[in-house]
């Protein structure tokens, strides 16, 4: 999300400054989704071995509304054959996905791949993501995107500056 240019003598309100963290916190929830994949089984192997139906891999098959579909996407989201856009690069926009299979094993591993870009001025590239692990599914909410309180792990990467003084994240 795009922030407006500020003046030390224009600092926002703490009320202003948590709007505008918004549409990133629900950037974050999406990508923390797609690190959930792949799974290690429970069955006393050890061995790795990656559970498709909790992996997102190209070319993101059985993702959004097509039949069988294993990932829900709200928001923003877009997906092509090479990447998972979450949000565009505008103003106040968030995007997900979410994995709709339970995942029942005891010991997992998670690979996350990102990039975080855009052309936005200033290089203000959103506010950041999540990614959540939950007991629950997708339940839209005011932490990076999702309900609060949560049961689960959550990993958060905030990505944009807080301190109003300096907006240049490079």
């Amino acid at each position: 999300a795009a922030a407006r240019s500020q003046s030390p003598s224009a600092r926002p309100t703490a009320r202003e400054a948590r709007l505008a963290m918004e549409p990133l916190v629900a950037m974050v929830l999406g990508l923390l989704l797609l690190l959930l994949a792949p799974c290690r089984g429970d069955d006393g192997d050890h061995g790795d071995f990656i559970k498709r139906e909790h992996s997102l891999m190209k070319p993101y098959q059985g993702v959004g509304s097509s039949p069988g579909a294993q990932w829900d996407i709200t928001g923003n989201t877009v997906v092509i054959g090479h990447a998972v856009r979450l949000t565009a690069d505008q103003q106040s926009k968030l995007g997900a996905m979410w994995n709709t299979v339970p995942c029942h094993v005891t010991d997992w591993e998670l690979h996350v791949h990102f990039k975080v870009h855009g052309q936005g001025k200033k290089n203000l590239h959103g506010d950041g993501f999540a990614v959540w692990y939950t007991k629950d599914k997708m339940q839209l909410g005011s932490v990076f995107g999702s309900r609060d309180p949560f049961h689960g792990l959550a990993i958060f990467v905030d990505t944009y500056r807080n301190d109003f003084d300096d907006h240049d994240v490079s």
